[in-house]
């Protein structure tokens, strides 16, 4: 049964092995939001650092404006509960393995916090595709915004945004009922498992579980794209054999 009203979806675009010096690189582009990220590793640790069966992972997020806050911080927690558990670390032990995030637009208003969340989320694996790094399955990330607006006869009009861009956003703002930040896990195109869910605001149980299936579908569908980024990229690099 459906409880929420009709979703609207921001197209993604994404290109990887753009930056050097680094091993690995990925931009991620959806509505108005715009994350890069560079990966270096495996590579050596400061011996305070260093773990005896397992690589050190470092999540750095820069912010667009200004220096590093508390919203960077959650970030960066954020990006590590989801990307770590599919970072095969145990192949590298004793190593690190360096992520910066860069914030270009976050794609947020100064409320919410999540556009730029799923967005770093998508970029940091491609980033890891592109250097490399051993992983076990596919991650991706979505954001939802559920909101209600009072209708001239006294009805409420519900409807979803998908991965909204910032003007969409700051012209329902004051009518968002919740806002959802989703990532699964996938292995061979499929949802595997749920990894990340961060949820703000009022819903009912019936609306969260429509909000799971709706992203479950997003996420797939972003699996494709990244799938061309990542054929593209190695069809470039290949380039030099024809």
């Amino acid at each position: 049964m459906t409880v929420l009203g009709p979703a609207q979806r921001s197209p993604a675009t994404a290109t990887t092995a753009f930056l050097y010096r680094v091993d690995g690189s990925a931009s991620w582009t959806v509505g108005t939001a715009h994350i890069i990220v560079s990966v270096s590793g495996p590579m050596e640790v400061n011996k305070r650092d260093e773990l005896p069966d397992i690589a050190t992972l470092e999540i750095v997020v820069r912010p667009d404006v200004g220096v590093a806050s508390t919203r960077e911080q959650f970030l960066q927690d954020r990006i590590r509960r989801v990307v770590g558990p599919v970072i095969a670390l145990e192949l590298h032990p004793r190593t690190l393995i360096q992520i910066v995030v860069q914030i270009v637009q976050s794609g947020d208003t100064k409320t919410l916090n999540t556009i730029a969340l799923s967005a770093s989320i998508n970029a940091t694996y491609m980033a890891l595709l592109d250097a490399g790094v051993p992983v076990r399955s596919t991650v991706s990330a979505t954001s939802i915004v559920c909101y209600g607006t009072s209708s001239i006869q006294g009805g409420l009009t519900t409807g979803v945004l998908i991965d909204p861009t910032r003007p969409e956003l700051e012209k329902i703002e004051k009518d968002i009922t919740s806002v959802h930040t989703i990532a699964y896990e996938l292995k061979g195109g499929q949802i595997e498992r749920l990894l990340l869910s961060e949820s703000v605001g009022t819903f009912t149980e019936d609306e969260v579980f429509e909000c799971y299936d709706t992203a479950a579908k997003v996420c797939e569908e972003t699996n494709g794209t990244m799938r061309e980024a990542v054929t593209k990229s190695v069809q470039q690099k290949g380039g030099w054999r024809d």
